[in-house]
């Protein structure tokens, strides 16, 4: 039996339009019903993961949320942060000079907040993505990284896919050895610190609950999910997901558009197949 289920947002749990289906939110109810830990696991703020927690009620003490691809996991009910693993000042610096260097738009993550020196034109474009955002224009040099309400947990780079592609051919050895670089959707680039990853938070909510690897079911569709789906006992690849990705998973499922989700957690949750 799977006592935990963690599941990507973007392009996996949501449809295209950002939204959940009926299915899923029902079968997702049913499931957490029955004592399964159901486990947003997303590259987002938790502040923009709450309407979703809410839609599935899992406001609930026991369960959790990953959110900047690892680097935060917060406790659903309280709000409590479980685990905290931030870039530092330094750190923080060298990318936005990376950025900067490459050309590309920067959009930098507080645990609240959204700060960008100029809102990208994809992120203009994606209303649906704008929806709840915190997004602060400021200039960063005035921002103090060093104080807790600053502290910057990913660094994305934005644009188009075909831009975001040829500009990360171009990044250094030693930045690559040094952070974990990664991608949710085609057009972002994320960058968090290093060891930072969905799978290795699955394993602080395994300790916590114990649960073994054996009882965790992963879903999800980027190569920011790879990790998980290759660690979980069960790993399930949306159909939307690149065949790269399908690669690290046990199961292939119906696209986000087609109850995917939902359909997995049917057949191997509630129909113990």
């Amino acid at each position: 039996m799977y006592k935990l289920v963690a599941i990507d947002l973007d392009g996996t749990l949501v449809t295209d339009e950002k939204e959940l289906t009926k299915k899923t939110v029902e079968v997702i109810k049913e499931a957490s019903k029955k004592g399964v830990k159901i486990m947003i696991s997303s590259g987002r703020s938790f502040y923009r993961l709450e309407r979703f927690i809410d839609a599935l009620d899992l406001r609930k003490e026991n369960q959790c949320t990953i959110c900047f691809n690892g680097g935060m996991i917060v406790e659903n009910k309280t709000k409590e942060m479980l685990y905290s693993k931030n870039l530092n000042a330094e750190e923080v610096e060298e990318l936005i000079q990376l950025g900067k260097a490459l050309r590309l738009p920067i959009m930098i993550y507080s645990r609240d907040t959204h700060y960008v020196e100029t809102i990208p034109e994809v992120v203009q474009k994606n209303t649906k993505n704008l929806k709840g955002m915190n997004l602060k224009v400021v200039n960063f040099n005035q921002i103090n990284f060093n104080k807790p309400e600053n502290y910057i947990y990913k660094v994305c780079f934005i644009d188009k896919p075909e831009k975001i592609i040829e500009k990360r051919k171009q990044i250094s050895e030693e930045i690559l050895k040094k952070y974990e670089i990664t991608s949710s959707v085609p057009e972002y680039l994320e960058i968090v610190k290093k060891g930072i990853k969905k799978s290795e938070a699955i394993k602080v909510v395994m300790e916590k609950y114990d649960i073994k690897q054996d009882e965790v079911m992963a879903i999800g569709d980027g190569e920011n999910d790879i990790e998980m789906l290759d660690f979980a006992g069960l790993g399930i690849a949306m159909k939307n997901a690149s065949d790269f990705v399908k690669g690290f998973a046990n199961d292939v499922t119906t696209s986000n558009n087609h109850d995917g989700v939902a359909n997995a957690i049917e057949k191997y949750i509630l129909r113990g197949e």
